[in-house]
């Protein structure tokens, strides 16, 4: 169970694993509650057309190896957008914003609830980021390889030509087109 806090509100503190998965079970909910598109490592929904249709932030007050508090922000494009991103009803014209916020939130009580096994597995089968090359901005410099997978906690796994390399933070660019449009 993802849910957490400082004890007081009567949950108990999330671990530091249980936090790395919090944005990822965020984005497979809100990939389900829209229904189109696929995620980016490790917290953008991509419109099938490749552009960004909505983004996760993570928060979290860290007391050694546990979270007292985490503070989850999504932003999703529904009736409009920025220049050059998405918004969710060119493609689901019918969807209304308090409808996919009900979505949103029944899909976070589940996800944010379920076993990691679960979460990494759902992520995956909505990615747009395994099985591609990438290009990501670490505090170490770039790295560029195929993202592989994703290991038990979350991190994303780079092959690369000097061998497997495991990313928990950076900026990924997919390298190349998604099908149906352009780069990101």
């Amino acid at each position: 169970m993802l849910l957490g806090g400082g004890g007081e509100d009567g949950w108990p503190p999330l671990t530091l694993p249980e936090l790395a998965l919090m944005p990822l079970a965020a984005g497979v909910a809100v990939q389900a509650a829209c229904g189109v598109g696929g995620l980016k490592w490790p917290n953008d929904l991509l419109a099938p057309d490749g552009r960004k249709l909505a983004g996760i932030l993570l928060e979290a007050d860290l007391r050694g190896e546990e979270a007292r508090r985490a503070v989850l922000g999504i932003g999703l494009n529904v009736s409009g957008a920025p220049a050059g991103a998405a918004y969710l009803n060119k493609f689901r014209p019918e969807v209304t914003r308090a409808g996919v916020l009900g979505d949103i939130l029944s899909q976070l009580d589940h996800w944010l609830r379920a076993p990691p096994a679960e979460i990494l597995d759902a992520w995956a089968r909505v990615s747009v980021t395994l099985g591609r090359p990438v290009r990501v901005q670490t505090p170490r410099g770039p790295l560029e390889g195929v993202a592989e997978r994703l290991d038990a906690g979350g991190s994303l796994i780079i092959q690369t030509p000097d061998g497997p390399h495991t990313v928990s933070a950076g900026d990924v660019e997919l390298i190349g087109a998604l099908d149906g449009g352009p780069a990101p």
